[in-house]
């Protein structure tokens, strides 16, 4: 997809430097299946206990991270790794572990502002795996994501997760309709709120595979 071997252009901007401490670093690794029609939009490559070698760690079949996607989400709507493309939003990687969500809260920062400067620098890697994927479904995992793909590409969709959660959104990419479905963060599924709304939100994914098999007859959807 043409992206580049090295950028370093939030780095000599200095983009919130005054925050952390040390360089961000590219991390390019996203996982493209063999049929991909749905997207699958992480944050950024970067966790708080460790380092991840692919997005979402999906090519990590023993993480947390990798069960929850595959096992708790994917699976059960019908969906394989094959029928799957992720990304992240930012595709660099924050230093010593620094996530995001402690950067900003130790400097009573609101994430998504924090966020943006850096995908401002990372939206035309990602305008261009759109363009190549072509996605029917759209899946954002956290409130971050949600908000940010909403402020870029002017959805009407409630800006707040809890509002958002469970239900399917038919939103314009470019001059196409599709669907978009969004997921809350690994982190947050043990919150009450979003346990009690799950298997909506399942159940809203499997239809949207359904629906969006059936405008596309070749949508790789295994249940034929």
């Amino acid at each position: 997809m043409g992206f580049p071997r090295d950028c370093d252009i939030c780095v000599q901007a200095k983009i919130n430097t005054h925050l952390f401490h040390g360089d961000i670093e590219l991390n390019l690794k996203p996982v493209k299946g063999a049929n991909p029609s749905v997207l699958l939009v992480g944050q950024d490559p970067t966790i708080a206990k460790g380092r991840i070698y692919s997005v979402l760690d999906l090519e990590n079949t023993s993480s947390s991270l990798y069960k929850y996607i595959v096992g708790e989400i994917l699976q059960p709507a019908g969906l394989k790794i094959d029928n799957i493309y992720a990304t992240d939003l930012i595709k660099c990687r924050f230093p010593n572990n620094q996530t995001p969500k402690i950067i900003s809260q130790s400097h009573g920062v609101k994430m998504r502002d924090f966020l943006t400067p850096f995908f401002l620098n990372c939206r035309r890697w990602l305008i261009q795996e759109l363009r190549d994927i072509h996605p029917r479904i759209v899946l954002s995992f956290g409130e971050p994501v949600h908000q940010l793909l909403i402020q870029e590409f002017s959805w009407t969709v409630p800006i707040g997760m809890k509002d958002a959660f469970g239900n399917m959104y038919i939103v314009g990419l470019f001059h196409d309709n599709v669907y978009y479905i969004p997921c809350i963060h690994i982190n947050s599924k043990r919150h009450p709120h979003y346990r009690n709304r799950w298997n909506g939100f399942i159940q809203s994914l499997k239809k949207t595979v359904i629906s969006a098999r059936g405008l596309n007859t070749s949508f790789p959807f295994p249940y034929q």
